[in-house]
């Protein structure tokens, strides 16, 4: 295969047209080598050099350690990997089982409804000239997704490069699907599209891939040893998983060999009913492709009753084009921004499935649909079928063998040894449904003496394997492996079910603790013992408990207890709260429904910020929309709503928070306005794993202070709406003014909250004594030349390693015309180079740097403007640490303590988000906190606020010479 040409839009800039032109050659000269040096700053790059490498976009994103861990597996020697899902998603009785029925050419078109999700792996395969599917055998079936040419598997066992599970690789160059480590460079594999998560976990050891003359082996075994001790964690009293059955013998496991050159297609059927989109998300992977299938007999502004029987729920009342825009808001957010979807309209009969009526009809489905949606879709992805009929079929067929083809993944290369590792998941899989990650890692290491790179090789098989859908894994768990993903949806299904699948639980309708499950989403220990009985699921509950929980399947609440939100039915009662005095309800504002963030949210501020469930007469106020929590001597009403409104059409959902406390008890603001960063920051862990999607673009107020629930209008104010001290809303039926003070004072820190020092006031009578005033402007300069400085130097060592910044320099140097002279002589001496690691870098050069060099994407606003509030990008948060310094500067002698908490706010806020894209835990905020509490003294308050104050005067200074320049130069213009 020659190099692939990187081809765009004509459209394109000079700028980035050079910038690929520049990334082409680099690429051309290092081959896979480019990914372990810098790469650019501009990620709108990151797709080009995905495609020219062969390689998942998300490696690009990995740290360098990582990146290298992956070029050396992928030197070794790799496969090409053909394996495509498609997910078959839609409403209940639309037709979805019968037409993955039709394909397979079932003559029984009989169908039973779907509950959770049928898994058919490996069901199709491409015929020998791809231009459709077809039914694979039931050989064909149990081979795994990676498969070895002919004559490969000799080689595989015969080479003497060892690689994990003992496994010798020797690459033959004349197979068509195996690459040699000595062809170019630039054809390569990868290690799955794995998710974020998995970076994180890597980075979180220390472990170096090495040789035997590395002195850094001892760190790469003490990983084994860490992440074994991990693994060995039990919940509860029992080991928390399952031993590898001491009569298998995996040395005899063979890898799947490919004859017939296999291209596999598995389809995942999901139950249509509102009860089960609980564990949908799971599977929404970046790798699949959809099939949507819609009645088209049904109206789409008609409610979709078959969906979801019950009253009072958030799914209730939702018409056709409600469930349609939520499954491709769900494939949008969850899977990725362009996943093909694939429109196949069932009940055609009365039209013949007439390929113009289904135009038409497709045609009604996008004007329900928000524009970003419409990417999804394609005019020529549009069928119609009717049950007796094999109209369309083919052609169906032909539409799906030309979209898994055109997937991104389609081809991806893989390490040649995970073949064997996919042979040992396979020959366990016979005997077990769950097996631990320490047994598994153990075996490989006892494999053979030499135990570096198992851990690394095997976790990212593991990760690759789950992202195909052979197996389920989570490295945040490391505890167990899911071998029989079909095994465990059934383990969910006895826990979730419906009026529609109740049937054997009739005879627990007495049952007062199955009530509570089936009413309240409370699982007791008892009710999870009788529903998984007589089963193999009992005897592996802990393992299976504990993964459901990692996937958000449900809460733990005590040992004995758990809470399944998918399965609340409970409507709340606004009433309880009538004798309470509430806050102003914060909004979070999103496009698409996220029911998902919203129960991960009641879970994380109950595992992570210490609130409990608020209890009323002993029963806990947790219901369907609404869940009321604890938290200090304040009660947090979390709710998500359904605003169906014409003011909020672009972001029609939210979830909302109200503070509440019972009369005459007042609300603490200063607790408030801490809860209001606290949730912010959960909602932005919650979030960081989804790639495909920016979840909440606006935060807003409602307009009316009133309790949660009552019968008021209002409706929500964005705050960029809201700068000045009243807003005319003209959104409610009858207009009215808001004080905005009054809305935002309770998330708003004010002068009440101002953090007092020691002796700020003992000594305060003295005329010449220091004031808090004053000690307010030091405090912040300490942070501004302290530990803000320091975390823009680790950005900048992020973007450009101080090894690379000569070279990078004199690239960008023309982009650098502002730097005064200190600057200039600094980092472009006019003899010699700059050899430093930045710490002799202020501010202002930081700034300069990191706006110019470094292709940091700007805020919405532009560089050197104040960015909206809204705006946590990278830039945005630069920004704003250059704009405090400046704030800091501009006041010469004190700062007040309304200005000191805004400053001090905003600047804590930024340090938070700049910690989370260095990836460094929290180092600066804590320093930050620490500074906030520290006791001044009067010496390093004189050095701080001087610095600072020399930094300005060498800027101002150069800012009137530039002026004087600039004038004596419109001089000699006119003259």
């Amino acid at each position: 295969m020659g190099p692939i040409e990187i081809s765009r839009p004509e459209e394109d800039d000079e700028k980035l047209r050079l910038l690929r032109t520049e990334v082409n050659e680099d690429i051309g000269r290092l081959g896979i080598d480019y990914v372990l040096h810098d790469l650019p700053s501009d990620q709108g790059t990151f797709p080009m050099i995905a495609e020219k490498l062969e390689i998942p976009q998300e490696i690009l994103f990995w740290s360098l350690k990582n990146r290298e861990k992956f070029v050396r597996s992928m030197k070794v020697g790799n496969i090409r990997v053909f394996n495509g899902r498609a997910m078959v998603i839609g409403c209940a009785r639309a037709g979805k089982t019968t037409l993955v029925k039709k394909i397979k050419g079932d003559k029984d078109l009989t169908t039973t409804s779907t509950s959770g999700i049928e898994i058919h792996s490996h069901t199709f395969k491409l015929n020998s000239d791809e231009s459709t599917i077809i039914v694979s055998t039931d050989e064909e079936k149990e081979k795994g997704c990676l498969c070895l040419a002919p004559g490969m598997l000799e080689i595989l066992e015969e080479n003497t490069q060892e690689t994990s599970f003992g496994v010798n690789v020797n690459v033959v160059p004349d197979q068509s699907n195996v690459i040699s480590p000595r062809e170019e460079n630039h054809i390569v594999d990868i290690a799955s599209s794995l998710p974020s998560s998995i970076e994180g976990f890597l980075n979180s050891n220390n472990d170096e891939a090495v040789d035997d003359t590395d002195p850094a082996v001892n760190e790469s075994d003490q990983l084994i040893n860490n992440l074994t001790a991990a693994a060995d964690v039990s919940l509860g009293t029992k080991r928390s998983y399952a031993t590898i059955e001491q009569n298998i013998d995996l040395n005899d496991c063979v890898p799947s060999v490919n004859r017939d050159n296999l291209k596999m297609l598995s389809l995942l059927d999901f139950a249509g009913h509102s009860a089960y989109y609980a564990c949908h998300h799971i599977f929404l992977s970046p790798r699949a492709f959809f099939i949507l299938v819609v009645d088209m007999t049904k109206e789409l502004d008609s409610v979709a009753t078959e969906a979801c029987r019950e009253q009072g729920l958030i799914y209730s009342n939702w018409t056709y084009a409600d469930y349609i825009k939520y499954w491709l808001g769900s494939i949008h957010t969850y899977s990725s921004k362009v996943a093909p979807v694939i429109l196949a309209f069932s009940h055609s009969e009365d039209n013949g499935a007439d390929p113009e009526k289904a135009l038409q009809y497709f045609r009604q489905i996008c004007k329900c649909l928000p524009q970003n949606l419409l990417d999804h879709l394609d005019k020529h992805r549009i069928f119609s079928f009717q049950k007796q009929s094999e109209k369309n079929v083919e052609d169906f067929k032909e539409c799906l063998a030309a979209t898994v083809k055109s997937q991104s993944h389609w081809g991806e290369r893989v390490p040649i040894s995970w073949t064997k590792h996919e042979a040992v998941l396979t020959k366990l899989k016979e005997s077990n449904n769950v097996v631990s990650f320490s047994d598994l890692l153990r075996y490989v290491s006892e494999t053979n003496d030499r135990k570096r790179n198992k851990e690394e090789d095997l976790l990212n098989a593991l990760i690759f394997f789950n992202d195909t859908g052979v197996i389920l894994f989570r490295s945040e768990i490391k505890d167990i492996i899911i071998l029989n993903v079909q095994w465990f949806v059934e383990a969910f299904k006895r826990i979730i079910f419906d009026e529609i699948h109740m049937e054997v639980m009739e005879d627990m309708r007495d049952f007062a603790e199955f009530q509570e499950l089936n009413e309240h989403g409370l699982l007791s220990s008892k009710v999870l013992n009788v529903l998984w009985q007589n089963s193999n699921f009992y005897q592996h509950k802990n393992s299976l408990v504990n993964h459901m929980k990692h996937l958000d399947m449900l809460a733990e609440l005590s040992k004995e207890l758990w809470y399944v939100p998918c399965m609340n039915k409970q409507k709340y009662p606004w009433e309880i709260l009538n004798n309470c005095n509430v806050s102003s309800r914060l909004c979070f504002l999103f496009e698409f429904l996220p029911f998902v963030i919203y129960h991960r949210l009641v879970v994380a501020c109950i595992n992570k910020l210490g609130m409990t469930p608020w209890k009323i007469s002993e029963r806990m106020c947790i219901y369907h929309k609404v869940t009321v929590l604890l938290y200090k001597d304040h009660r947090v009403l979390i709710a998500i709503c359904d605003n169906k409104e014409r003011p909020h059409r672009n972001f029609p959902f939210s979830i909302e928070i109200q503070i509440n406390v019972t009369k005459p008890r007042e609300i603490d603001t200063r607790l408030t306005s801490k809860l209001k960063e606290d949730i912010f920051e959960r909602l932005s862990v919650l979030t960081q794993g989804i790639l495909s999607s920016e979840f909440y673009s606006y935060v807003g107020y409602r307009c009316r202070l009133e309790t949660f629930g009552k019968n008021v209008e209002s409706h929500i104010i964005t705050e960029e709406e809201m700068s000045a001290s009243e807003y005319d809303c003209l959104k409610c039926s009858h207009p009215h003014i808001v004080h905005v003070g009054s809305i935002r004072r309770f998330w708003k820190k004010d002068e009440a909250q101002t953090h007092l020092t020691v002796g700020s006031r003992t000594s305060s009578s003295h005329p010449f004594a220091a004031t808090e005033e004053m000690t307010n402007l030091n405090r912040v300069s300490r942070l501004m030349l302290g530990p803000c400085t320091e975390q823009l130097r680790d950005l900048l060592r992020l973007y450009i390693p101080p090894a690379s910044f000569l070279a990078v320099i004199q690239r960008k140097r023309s982009q650098l015309n502002r730097l005064n002279e200190p600057q200039r002589k600094l980092i472009l001496p006019n003899s010699g180079v700059y050899y430093g690691n930045y710490d002799d870098m202020d501010i202002s050069l930081l700034y300069i740097l990191l706006r110019n060099v470094c292709g940091i994407q700007a805020h919405n606003k532009g560089w050197g403007n104040t960015p909206d509030s809204a705006d946590r990008s990278v830039s945005a948060n630069i920004e704003r640490l250059r704009l405090a310094r400046n704030r800091c500067s501009h006041t010469t002698e004190v700062m007040s303590n309304v200005d000191f908490n805004q400053v001090w706010s905003e600047v804590r806020a930024a340090v938070v988000d700049l910690d989370k894209a260095l990836g460094i835990g929290n180092k600066y905020q804590e320093a930050v906190d620490f500074i906030l509490n520290d006791t001044m003294d009067p010496v390093k308050d004189k050095h701080f606020r001087d610095q600072l104050l020399e930094q300005i005067q060498d800027i101002n200074d150069i800012r009137k010479k530039f002026e004087r320049i600039e004038g004596r130069t419109k001089k000699m213009m006119a003259n």
